[in-house]
């Protein structure tokens, strides 16, 4: 059975809560520093959310511009969810290995997909990593107000960082 855009975007939007992934991945210790590190320099993250996560602050940011994780109200099961299976139909890539190979993904498996629908596949991270993400940004991101000098070159671990340089 295919699935129209739209609704599953709606369906994953609305739902976010009830999360098959993040429920059979278990509960694991995770790491707000090794987050940072996945988010800048593995994952990709910072490609279409910036390094300030803001969709919008960065040096090399590719279209389109992800959402603004710093006013997100997502809690830490829609962000595992998200962050697992990817958003559908959008540029938000899935980063677990078996995403869409069982219904660990919002019920759905690859073949339930319209062409074009599909989700796009991102690097793949272990469990951890995905709680490591989503302890980063619970820690260091969300809630947080307009980027700051000190967050840049605390993210970057360079106090002359180029990305830096406009917020002095």
């Amino acid at each position: 059975m295919a699935v129209s855009l739209a609704a599953l975007t709606l369906a994953i939007v609305t739902m976010a809560t009830s999360m098959t992934w993040a429920q059979q991945s278990g509960d694991p210790v995770a790491d707000p520093e090794r987050g940072k590190i996945v988010f800048r320099s593995i994952g990709y993250c910072v490609s279409c959310h910036g390094w300030a996560a803001d969709g919008k602050t960065g040096t090399n940011l590719q279209a389109p511009a992800g959402p603004n994780l710093r006013e997100t109200e997502l809690d830490t099961k829609a962000l595992t969810e998200i962050i697992g299976c990817g958003i559908p139909g959008t540029a938000m890539p899935y980063h677990d290995r078996a995403a869409y190979r069982d219904n660990r993904c919002y019920g759905m498996a690859m073949s339930d997909f319209d062409p074009g629908a599909a989700p796009v596949r991102g690097k793949t991270f272990s469990d951890r990593d995905v709680a490591n993400v989503v302890s980063y940004l619970q820690t260091y991101v969300i809630g947080l107000g307009e980027p700051t000098y000190a967050e840049c070159t605390d993210f970057f671990d360079n106090p002359d960082a180029k990305a830096c340089r406009r917020l002095k």
